[in-house]
């Protein structure tokens, strides 16, 4: 990394830094892109604003300029990626900013942005090595139609996260690292940069949004970075043949099972269309059979601090899989091997937690001696 490079990504962290620190403030003292203080998958203790996803875009633009001098190549993929995610996060700060936009019209605007990266910017699924899938990349259309898939998959993963104070944003960074260290081992310096970029935006708004939830990442911001990290993980796959397509998929594990669990919970278990929202997320019942007891009347600190920790509770498990994905990047079958290990292990820990069968050293919050009192 030359000086020149590393500050962009200063200038970036700066800008992002600064900018979600003013939109707290302004969080403050208006009521502008406050969150609804209602909801079942409402946990925060007072009404924030969902407009931190300003400063992870204003992070990424400033970077864009700081390289147009020095780092051209590296403007030219910032600008097309930002070009191309315009769709997905106007759909999704205007829901921040209005409440109104459904989820039909996200899921829309998605696969608009998918379909720019695709048909302008030539970035999709273009091989997974895996044969069955393959196949129906062959079929006419079928390389198009996938790529909208897995990008409106996992874009729309990283918004099912969001919800705990640096839940979705730490994540989103740890999947990052791990296309980071892929990227710089076969030597591949666009994405490298592109990736210090990404976490340099992104720690910029985290820093304010965990452990204190000054301000959250909202629907535009966990679209904007869905998004973003999909793009560049079919990137690193396309420029780089001896990388398996499934690496970058064990990366970011924890948030594609949750929602093809979550979808699967809904529409079999509960009898509810897929996208019901409802507060059975493993994340919230972390929060509620762990962390914060329901039967007793908590202080906003109380609160928050429960809400600060599911984080913690689940960055560990995603960063073992970022390092395996990584150990095991060029072989496709222990990516499989890898996968299937992930789901048993995310099954039987939720099965436990719905079952109050929890390992007793991992709850953290203050008992009841009355059983009753339980929910």
């Amino acid at each position: 990394m030359n000086n020149q490079t590393f500050i962009i990504y200063l200038i970036s962290f700066l800008a992002a830094v600064l900018a979600a620190f003013c939109l707290s403030i302004i969080g403050r003292i208006s009521r502008i892109g406050h969150d609804l203080h209602s909801g079942v998958q409402k946990v925060h203790a007072l009404p924030t604003s969902r407009l931190g996803n300003l400063a992870v875009v204003i992070g990424l633009s400033v970077g864009y300029f700081s390289a147009t001098q020095a780092e051209k190549e590296l403007a030219l993929r910032i600008g097309g990626l930002l070009l191309a995610s315009i769709p997905v996060f106007l759909g999704g700060i205007i829901e921040d900013l209005t409440h109104k936009v459904s989820a039909t019209t996200r899921l829309l605007l998605t696969l608009a942005s998918a379909s720019i990266c695709y048909l302008v910017l030539d970035i999709g699924v273009m091989r997974t090595d895996v044969p069955p899938v393959d196949w129906l990349l062959a079929l006419p259309a079928g390389n198009f139609l996938i790529s909208l898939l897995v990008v409106a998959g996992f874009t729309h993963s990283v918004n099912i996260m969001d919800g705990f104070n640096g839940l979705a944003s730490g994540l989103v960074m740890l999947t990052v690292s791990g296309i980071l260290a892929m990227a710089w081992l076969v030597n591949d310096q666009l994405i490298v940069k592109l990736c210090y970029l990404t976490l340099a935006s992104v720690l910029g708004f985290f820093l304010l949004n965990w452990p204190w939830g000054k301000i959250f990442l909202g629907d535009g911001g966990a679209y904007l970075l869905g998004f973003w990290t999909v793009e560049l993980g079919l990137l690193l796959v396309l420029r780089n043949p001896e990388i398996s397509p499934m690496a970058p998929v064990v990366a970011c594990i924890l948030p594609l099972t949750e929602t093809l669990f979550s979808m699967y919970r809904r529409k079999f278990v509960r009898k509810h269309p897929v996208n019901y929202p409802d507060g059975l997320h493993l994340h919230s019942l972390i929060y509620r059979r762990l962390l914060l007891n329901p039967g007793r009347d908590s202080t906003h600190q109380q609160i928050n601090n429960a809400n600060a920790s599911v984080a913690l509770y689940l960055w560990l498990p995603a960063l073992v899989f970022v390092v395996l994905s990584f150990l095991f990047m060029k072989d496709t079958h222990m990516q499989l091997v890898l996968m299937l290990c992930f789901f048993a292990m995310y099954l039987w820990v939720y099965k436990n937690l719905v079952r109050f069968r929890s390992v007793r050293w991992l709850v953290r919050r203050i008992r009841d001696p009355d059983p009753t009192l339980r929910k």
